[in-house]
């Protein structure tokens, strides 16, 4: 990822990496985390989308909409593996790009984490599913990005992270958006 040369593809590292460009949304109203009903997937989806859009809409090129999206799998190895049977299904295009060393547990325990890359359309419905697996804490560590890689978007269960290259174009997302800020004054 050269534009950001201080991030590992690894979703929740984002925001320590590039913290001046860090913004977090939930994706429910009250930083409701689990999506509970189809009203509740749909506000969570609404979201997702909105945001994409605006994110999607400062590339202003045809095909904006075609976003990259890195998916994993975890080892004790670094020798790939294959994800698991309902992510490999999502995003059945993958192809293996990269593994990356974890640090050790306490136990001393090290693992690996296998990068696979896709590419998706999210204005389609095409990531729909996928956004609800993360949701429902079935997969961890997604990213989306745009064709030019100017931003980095991370779902996770409750909410996303999202990377921009400036402090500026942070806080006119903040601004966009200020209901679905975290109350924590950290921002999680």
């Amino acid at each position: 990822m050269t534009l950001w040369p201080n991030c590992r593809p690894i979703g929740h590292e984002l925001r320590h990496c590039a913290p001046a460009g860090w913004v977090r949304f939930h994706s429910l109203p009250a930083s409701k985390r689990y999506a509970q009903d189809e009203p509740d997937y749909d506000e969570m989806l609404r979201r997702h989308h909105a945001v994409l859009a605006d994110l999607s809409a400062g590339a202003g090129a045809p095909g904006a909409d075609e976003l990259l999206v890195l998916s994993t799998a975890w080892s004790g190895s670094a020798e790939p593996v294959g994800r698991d049977p309902g992510l490999a299904a999502l995003l059945p295009d993958a192809v293996y790009w990269t593994t990356v060393q974890g640090a050790p547990d306490s136990d001393g325990f090290g693992y690996w984490t296998h990068v696979y890359a896709s590419s998706a359309s999210w204005r389609s419905g095409e990531l729909d599913p996928l956004l609800r697996y993360v949701a429902d804490d079935r997969t961890r560590d997604v990213i989306l990005a745009g064709p030019d890689l100017s931003w980095l978007y991370h779902p996770y269960n409750g909410g996303a992270d999202i990377i921009v290259a400036s402090a500026r174009k942070r806080d006119i997302l903040r601004e966009r958006y200020p209901q679905w800020l975290s109350a924590h004054p950290t921002g999680l």
